[in-house]
C-alpha cells in the first residue's frame, strides 16, 4: 500500500489532488491518503508516517512548498519523490533547485497528475527493490 501525502494549505485543493490521484486505486494500486494543511504539519505526518509520496502546492505555509521540499530531500529517512503544483511556469527552476521530482503547473491535469504520480513511485520502488539486492 503506498502513502501519499498531500501539502496543501486549502481543503478543497487537497481534495482537488485526492480525487485526481484516485485514478491510481481504479487501476488496481491501494492508495492511503494522508494531508497536510502547512509545512510544520507535513514534516511532523512525514516523520510518522514515512509517505512513499508527497503532492505539495507551492503557497503551503509557513515557508512555502520549495522549502518543505528541500527539507524533506535533506533528511534521509524522510527523502522520498516529491511533486510540486506550480503557480507560475516561471517558478520551475526554483522546483529544479529544490529538489522536486516532477513539477506540475496550475491548472492541475489530473489524468497528468496521476500518470506522474504512478511513474514516481514506480521507480522509487524499483530504486528500493534493486537496494535491497
Amino acid at each position: 500500500m503506498a502513502k501519499i501525502l498531500l501539502v496543501a494549505a486549502e481543503e478543497s485543493s487537497r481534495d482537488r489532488l485526492r480525487l485526481a490521484l484516485e485514478r491510481l486505486e481504479a487501476s488496481g494500486d491501494e492508495i492511503r491518503f494522508l494531508e497536510a494543511a502547512d509545512g510544520n504539519d507535513a514534516i511532523a505526518i512525514a516523520e510518522t508516517e514515512l509517505p512513499d509520496l508527497v503532492v505539495v502546492e507551492v503557497g503551503v505555509t509557513p515557508y512555502g512548498g520549495f522549502g518543505l521540499t528541500r527539507d524533506l530531500k535533506a533528511v534521509p529517512d524522510l527523502a522520498c519523490p516529491v511533486i510540486v503544483i506550480l503557480e507560475r511556469m516561471q517558478d520551475e527552476w526554483l522546483g529544479r533547485w529544490c529538489g522536486a521530482d516532477a513539477l506540475v503547473n496550475q491548472p492541475v491535469d489530473p489524468f497528468a497528475l496521476a500518470e506522474t504520480a504512478r511513474r514516481l513511485l514506480e521507480e522509487d520502488a524499483a530504486t528500493e527493490e534493486e537496494a535491497a539486492l
